[in-house]
């Protein structure tokens, strides 16, 4: 846990010496996926108290919905990253498995607001911040990421927004709130 945390301060604190650094380093596959699934838990997490405790929803439904948008979170790194490898062949998949996960950071992290849902426009700023990281470690990493790291970054916007609204469909859905209920 301790390595995870002092992973998610240097991503966010220092960016461009982390992936310098990153990007030397041989980081087992079983680290990122450690990585992935501690932090995507915050967003979840945090909804869940918010939902039951603040908004009165239901366990229940509320336990659904941060079930679903944890998955809907580890599905988006690992698409992400294989998105990355297909469009741009100088990086690997391992490096763009790299910065799908240590990119996302932000994004879990500004998931913290969650707390509050009057306060969720704000995760906002962790998604701007989430593309200023990749844009880096893409610039980095790829002599040739100039050409391709503004279709990158929009493609992460969108996948950011899918997750979103099918986390979303899914549990508004009336057949889901059926069984839910």
């Amino acid at each position: 846990m301790k390595e995870i945390i002092e992973f998610a301060l240097k991503v966010t604190i220092f960016p461009k010496k982390f992936w310098i650094e990153v990007f030397h380093r041989n980081i087992q596959k079983s680290f990122i996926l450690r990585y992935v699934l501690t932090l995507a838990l915050i967003g979840p997490v945090l909804s869940l108290f918010s939902m039951t405790v603040i908004e009165g929803i239901t366990l229940k439904k509320a336990l659904f919905y941060a079930v679903t948008t944890y998955i809907m979170d580890i599905i988006s790194v690992y698409v992400y990253a294989i998105i990355v490898r297909l469009l741009d062949r100088e990086i690997d998949l391992q490096s763009s498995l790299k910065i799908s996960a240590f990119g996302s950071t932000p994004v879990w992290l500004s998931d913290i607001v969650d707390i509050y849902q009057p306060l969720r426009p704000l995760s906002t700023l962790g998604l701007i911040y989430s593309l200023y990281i990749i844009y880096m470690a893409i610039k980095l990493k790829s002599p040739k990421g100039y050409k391709i790291v503004g279709l990158l970054l929009l493609i992460f916007i969108v996948l950011y927004v899918l997750n979103s609204l099918i986390a979303e469909s899914i549990v508004q859905n009336p057949i889901v709130k059926q069984i839910v209920v």
